[in-house]
């Protein structure tokens, strides 16, 4: 039986493992995989009829511990081995650091030698545990980040501003859709149902970007479905809902969703999944919202800055962050 290296993994490779269903194997198709397979590290295991699976044989590209022990007489093998237990008894350290140790006497009356230690790499090679311990992930790129403050003429006329909220559901997945009439500031938030709790925790999230800011928001435009919120908003926010007609629906949020969707639709054309999880839904929704705070916006108060560097007051820098958030799903 052959195992071959496949991405690091051997397998049991059958030949014609790989031929189409109702297709004949030809011999010039099973002499192009043999010789693939030739050509690969494997392992072969053969049987014998005394003893079962015997002999276990590798090729020549690879090395073993038991070809590296060919130099090395028994002693010197025996105190490689100790040593790379005391390696282990001294929590790992480095080799240079153990080194050190032994060449200063730190360690009284020490058996292991710098040669055993030195011999010990040589045939064992890099220790497996202390690998997986020590191996770290690669160094994220360095990210610069220009930070400035807008000029402060944009904020002294414009310190009450209005919001326009709505409620949105995309693939069963519901959330609250907010912007303002004053930055254009756009924010999703994912809400579990469209209760009069969740979707005040929901709005409280909104409030406290333009607080920080430094904004006030006086009027929340909404429809009629969110008349029940008026009490507590106006007691815990300071700010005054003013709902639509009967029947009438706030033609700015309306849009901002109608926006909001569009984005969505694009990315998850772009997936290839025909059905996607909600968690995933709910991210395409928060980064379609938070992308488009990034360009400046033609209604907003300056056509030079985005709503994002007039709520954040900092020059964000995106890159990838967006990106890798989704690839964890």
């Amino acid at each position: 039986m052959r195992f071959v290296n496949r991405k690091g993994v051997y397998v049991l490779e059958q030949l014609g493992a790989n031929v189409e269903p109702g297709a004949k194997e030809t011999s010039a198709m099973y002499r192009c995989q043999l010789n693939n397979l030739n050509n690969q590290p494997h392992f072969e295991l053969s049987s014998t009829k005394q003893n079962g699976y015997a002999g276990l044989e590798m090729t020549s590209k690879m090395a073993t511990v038991q070809k590296n022990k060919e130099g090395f007489t028994p002693r010197q093998v025996k105190a490689a081995m100790e040593a790379r237990s005391a390696m282990h008894i001294l929590n790992a350290p480095s080799t240079k650091s153990l080194n050190y140790a032994i060449r200063s006497s730190l360690i009284k009356n020490c058996p292991i030698t710098e040669e055993a230690i030195n011999h010990a790499e040589a045939i064992s090679g890099p220790d497996a545990s202390t690998l997986k311990g020590k191996s770290t992930g690669p160094t994220p790129k360095k990210m610069y980040d220009d930070f400035f403050s807008p000029p402060e003429e944009l904020y002294q006329h414009n310190q009450s501003i209005t919001i326009c909220i709505d409620h949105m559901e995309i693939e069963n997945a519901k959330f609250l859709t907010c912007i303002d009439t004053t930055v254009r500031y756009r924010s999703c938030i994912p809400v579990q149902i469209l209760k009069t709790d969740p979707v005040f925790e929901a709005l409280d999230k909104t409030f406290r970007h333009y607080n920080k800011a430094g904004f006030q928001v006086k009027i929340i435009k909404c429809d009629r479905a969110f008349i029940p919120l008026t009490d507590d908003v106006l007691d815990d926010m300071g700010a005054t809902i003013d709902p639509t007609a009967a029947g009438d629906h706030e033609p700015t949020a309306e849009r901002n969703n109608r926006t909001l969707k569009e984005r969505v639709r694009v990315a998850l054309a772009r997936l290839p999944y025909k059905v996607v999880p909600k968690v995933i839904t709910e991210c395409l929704k928060r980064q379609a919202a938070e992308l488009l705070n990034v360009f400046p916006q033609k209604d907003s108060i300056s056509s030079h800055f985005s709503p994002q560097q007039l709520i954040d007051n900092v020059n964000i820098n995106y890159k990838s962050d967006m990106v890798a958030e989704l690839g964890q799903y």
